[in-house]
């Protein structure tokens, strides 16, 4: 798997979906809900939710499940179809941690609870070091900088904590 700063061309979905009818004559209510495989630590990022043709109102809720600490980071009540996407602040970890993605959907007469894993995972910064030329003849004085970057390409000593 690429480097986060990449992920666009590489993430690996994970896909939870439900509902797709008991029987032939029984319309039940259908869900997706799609976020990343590998989260990235203490970064932004988001997950979408769907849910196509309700036939009572229902509670979606969406939870991250650690061993510390439970997270629900979405809950939405509706009797009709809905699509959105939802941006949420993924929890800091040392190097790597799999955490629950449970996604829960609930009426009077129906109920479906699915969970998946999902990697939360630190990626160090990045180091570049540039030189003041391409070449340097013998006995020259070589200048340089070092500098570093997180995943985003900001440099790591202008970051704002928050």
């Amino acid at each position: 798997m690429g480097r986060p700063g990449n992920q666009m061309w590489t993430w690996t979905w994970c896909v939870i979906l439900c509902g797709m009818c008991v029987g032939p004559t029984v319309a039940e209510p259908h869900y997706m809900v799609t976020i990343p495989a590998v989260l990235e630590a203490g970064a932004e990022t988001k997950f979408c939710t769907s849910l196509m043709e309700p036939n009572e109102t229902l509670t979606m809720t969406v939870t991250l499940r650690s061993e510390e600490k439970n997270t629900t980071l979405h809950e939405k009540t509706s009797r009709e179809e809905f699509r959105e996407c939802i941006q949420f602040q993924v929890p800091l970890v040392e190097n790597e941690e799999v955490t629950k993605f449970e996604v829960e959907v609930q009426g009077n007469k129906f109920y479906s609870k699915e969970v998946r894993k999902v990697l939360i995972k630190s990626y160090p910064p990045m180091y570049f070091i540039q030189t003041d030329k391409p070449l340097y003849l013998p006995g020259q004085t070589v200048h340089f900088r070092v500098f570093s970057m997180d995943t985003k390409f900001r440099p790591t000593n202008q970051l704002v904590s928050g």
